[in-house]
């Protein structure tokens, strides 16, 4: 008598892609660094402490000959003999000046910029700047965090700026180029990284979706402020390795397929709240479909069970649905309970509920989960049905002979009602957007005659509360033939449904 389990009514998330990462940049780019942060003296020997004061001057400029300018006064002193003592402050303040007139000019002669040797030899200032940077992070490893920042100015981030833009226009050549002279400035940042899995979407690169994607992911890595933007980039490398993984053959596919799991199982774990992890969760029983690797679901099971309040009731009640194909019983009825206590207004969640305590052999839990059920979703027969196995269930155990017989009898009452009802009400799509909601249903018409039917539905909050109403009317229905109906919100924020049950005639 085991019932088939309904299969959630979820939102594709798609091809959704996190909006284009902000460029990092100093508050204040003449402050002083923190205490500690950087144990290299901008201010000593006395050259070096005169050079600083003048750096108002280069950020001040209006134009490239500005800049210039103010770079090539101030690296008389930046570059005084006696400023060999403190080469690392030297390379440092050097590195800030040129920096702050990037924005304006990025090529020069050493001779213009006031720096030492060939006079008329070109400067490609980024990469200098680079160099210089390269030097001191590898000295003084605590300065990295004082170099990045400066790294990520203004030039860096007007070349970011303009990739994007390039992007939005389908200019990927013009993008490519931009991002990979900002990764010249900032390889540490996400931002060039995610510009070039957008420029390979569009040009349909696999590899380049693939490496710019896990790159850029990882970059974000333990950056909390940008967390919403490493669980999508990961979420659409997963769902990009399964796209490609449909197109392979052999080992190759299995391959992929297993790497998309354990990228969706990043998210999950990560991100047990982000909005892409309930997704995320059912992605991860594709990559198990095609896959077979039960060890990441049971990692992903063992994940969400041991933080549950953390997860939303659709990933919850995903997860329960993996555990059922794992034959995991138990797992499978903890997800489904904390789903349904999470959301108790979703009908799917307290149905399966009911029919894994019935697989579990607690029929004696069903009935009131199923009286709740009823509340919600009255006019469909497999409810009805449940209160008959929910019956059975208790008639198996049961050693009195009369209570047997009465539980027995029960089973046969429900039975019969629920082969009785002359109608169908199921849903084939919800859709709980932040903005708006949709349910779209049939009714089977399971009388001998054309019936036509309304149906009052009730839009229901997280408390339970009716946000909204709506009427639909189908019909009329041949015998034994469907009629659909659409029924929607313009708000969002609804848990679930309920409707008033079909009259029987």
């Amino acid at each position: 008598m085991t019932q088939e389990f309904r299969g959630f009514l979820l939102l594709t998330l798609g091809a959704s892609l996190a909006a284009p990462l902000a460029a990092q940049q100093p508050a204040a780019a003449a402050a002083a660094p923190p205490a500690n942060a950087c144990p290299v003296d901008l201010m000593q020997p006395g050259p070096l402490g005169i050079a600083s004061l003048q750096r108002q001057k280069v950020m001040n400029s209006k134009t490239a000959e500005d800049a210039a300018k103010g770079i090539k006064d101030a690296m008389k002193q930046v570059y005084d003999d006696k400023t060999k003592s403190n080469p690392l402050g030297r390379d440092l303040l050097a590195g800030q000046f040129l920096v702050l007139g990037m924005e304006f000019i990025e090529t020069g002669t050493r001779g213009n910029l006031g720096l030492p040797g060939d006079k008329n030899a070109t400067v490609d200032i980024p990469s200098f700047v680079d160099s210089l940077f390269t030097g001191i992070e590898k000295a003084q490893p605590t300065c990295v965090s004082e170099t990045e920042q400066w790294r990520q100015y203004k030039w860096y981030q007007g070349k970011i700026q303009a990739a994007y833009k390039a992007v939005n226009a389908g200019q990927m050549d013009e993008a490519e180029k931009l991002a990979k002279r900002a990764l010249v400035m900032s390889r540490a940042g996400a931002q060039g990284y995610d510009v070039l899995w957008r420029v390979a979407k569009g040009r349909g690169d696999e590899a380049g979706q693939l490496t710019n994607l896990r790159t850029a992911a990882d970059k974000l890595l333990g950056d909390t402020l940008n967390a919403n933007v490493r669980s999508n980039l990961l979420f659409n490398l997963g769902r990009i390795q399964q796209e490609w993984a449909e197109k392979k053959e052999g080992d190759a596919k299995g391959k992929q397929y297993h790497e998309s799991g354990e990228t969706f199982l990043l998210v999950i774990k990560e991100f047990p709240s982000a909005d892409e992890t309930q997704y995320a969760v059912g992605m991860l029983g594709m990559a198990f479909t095609m896959g077979k690797d039960t060890a990441q679901v049971i990692d992903a099971l063992n994940t969400i069970k041991a933080n549950s309040a953390k997860y939303s009731d659709l990933a919850l009640a995903q997860a329960a649905v993996l555990a059922t194909r794992l034959s995991r019983t138990p797992d499978a009825v903890v997800l489904f309970e904390a789903a349904q206590k999470f959301n108790p207004w979703q009908r799917d969640y307290l149905y399966n509920y009911a029919a894994m305590l019935y697989e579990s052999k607690r029929s004696e839990e069903m009935q009131p989960v199923l009286r709740k059920l009823l509340a919600l979703d009255p006019s469909n027969p497999d409810n009805i049905l449940l209160f008959a196995y929910s019956f059975k269930g208790l008639s198996d155990v049961e050693k009195d002979p009369a209570k047997k017989k009465a539980l027995i009898d029960s089973v046969a009452y429900y039975g019969k009602l629920a082969d009785e009802m002359p109608h169908k009400v199921s849903y084939t799509e919800f859709d709980r957007l932040a903005d708006k909601t949709a349910l779209r249903g049939q009714i089977e018409n399971k009388s001998t005659k054309d019936r036509s039917f309304t149906i009052e539905f009730e839009f229901l909050d997280k408390t339970g509360a009716t946000v909204g109403k709506a009427t639909a009317t189908v019909g009329p229905v041949k015998p034994n033939a469907l009629g659909d109906f659409v029924v929607e919100l313009d708000k969002g924020g609804v848990s679930g449904m309920r409707y008033t049950a079909l009259p029987l005639k």
